[in-house]
C-alpha cells in the first residue's frame, strides 16, 4: 500500500515534466530534467530518490536474469579473498554472508570491493561443517557504513573458472 501511495505521488510529481518521444540529444534532456528538480523541496526529492533507487534496482535484477524469488536469509561467517589484490599482498578479509541463492551471494565485507572485482569466497556449511570455496564477481557494491574503514554490502554472482582465468590474465597484461 505504502509503495502504491509513493507511486501515485511520484507519477503526479513527474506530470511537471515534459518529455518528449523525440529526444535530439540525451544530455538536453537530462539537464532540463535536473534543472526542473532543483525547485523542488527536499521532502520530495527524496522520495524521488527512493523510488528511482527501486526502479534502477529492479531493472539491474532483471537485466542480470535474476530469479523473481528471496534469496535465502542466511548468517554465515566466512573469508573474502579479492583477485586485484593478490598482486600486491595476500589479504583474507573477514565477511558475513546475507544472502544466498543458487547462482550468487550478498555478503557485507570491511574492505574495499569495487564492482566487477572477481572474488573468491570461502565458508564452511553449518551443517555439516564441510569447506565451500565459491569464485564469483561482484555486480552490486554498496557503501553502508563510510569511515576510514568502509563497510560494503556486495552483490555477487558466481562465475566460471575460465572467467577467473581470463581476469587473472587481463590483470597480468594491463601493466605492459
Amino acid at each position: 500500500m505504502i509503495f502504491k501511495v509513493r507511486k501515485k505521488y511520484f507519477r503526479a510529481l513527474l506530470k511537471r515534466f515534459w518529455f518528449t518521444r523525440i529526444t535530439p540529444d540525451c544530455f538536453t534532456m537530462i539537464e532540463k530534467i535536473m534543472a526542473s528538480l532543483e525547485s523542488l523541496p527536499t521532502e520530495d526529492l527524496i522520495i524521488i530518490r527512493k523510488n528511482l533507487d527501486e526502479l534502477i534496482r529492479s531493472k539491474y535484477d532483471d537485466d542480470l536474469g535474476k530469479r523473481k524469488g528471496q534469496r535465502a536469509k542466511v548468517k554465515i561467517s566466512g573469508n573474502l579473498e579479492i583477485e586485484r589484490e593478490k598482486e600486491f599482498f595476500y589479504k583474507l578479509h573477514k565477511i558475513i554472508i546475507r544472502e544466498m541463492s543458487i547462482n550468487g551471494l550478498v555478503f557485507s565485507v570491511k574492505g574495499t570491493v569495487i564492482d566487477g572485482d572477481i572474488l573468491r569466497v570461502s565458508f564452511r556449511v553449518p551443517s555439516t561443517g564441510e569447506k565451500k570455496i565459491i569464485d564469483c564477481q561482484a555486480v552490486r557494491v554498496k557503501e553502508t557504513k563510510p569511515g576510514t574503514i568502509p563497510e560494503y554490502e556486495v552483490a555477487a554472482v558466481a562465475v566460471s573458472k575460465e572467467a577467473v582465468k581470463n581476469y587473472q590474465d587481463m590483470l597480468r597484461k594491463r601493466g605492459l
